[in-house]
């Protein structure tokens, strides 16, 4: 949430430069932090599950196994990808090339539509509904 919020004062500013430096930056910390809690999270969580008396077959550890498969795939098979693409895009034409800002913009966006999601398994895996 607060890479959101940084992501849309950097926005805010329209300033090319400091958004291009922002997305670099966020890139940086998600690889070495992001990742790699999430993946101690759902392997605890799957621990925690295999271990209690739930089993696999509750929808709130569906839908939170799901929601965290899609987002992983998301980073792996696009953020991290079109990542590369817009450093390059950056390194040839530079930071204010409409084209890299429009990709730019395009992640943050997507990442928001991921935070939203994340926060829904926050409140699934909290509730517990059962359907």
């Amino acid at each position: 949430m607060v890479i959101q919020l940084f992501a849309l004062r950097a926005l805010g500013t329209d300033d090319p430069v400091r958004i291009a430096g922002f997305a670099k930056d966020t890139e940086w910390v998600a690889m070495r932090t992001f990742m790699p809690a999430g993946l101690v999270l759902v392997a605890g969580g799957i621990w925690l599950v295999a271990e209690g008396n739930w089993g696999f077959n509750h929808f709130w550890i569906v839908f939170g196994l799901a929601v965290y498969a899609a987002s992983f795939l998301t980073g792996a098979l696009f953020l991290g990808p079109e990542s590369g693409r817009i450093g390059k895009l950056v390194d040839e034409h530079g930071v204010e090339h409409p084209e890299a800002q429009r990709r730019i913009r395009r992640i943050f966006a997507l990442s928001r539509i991921e935070l939203l999601l994340l926060i829904a398994v926050v409140f699934d895996m909290t509730v517990k509904p059962s359907f």
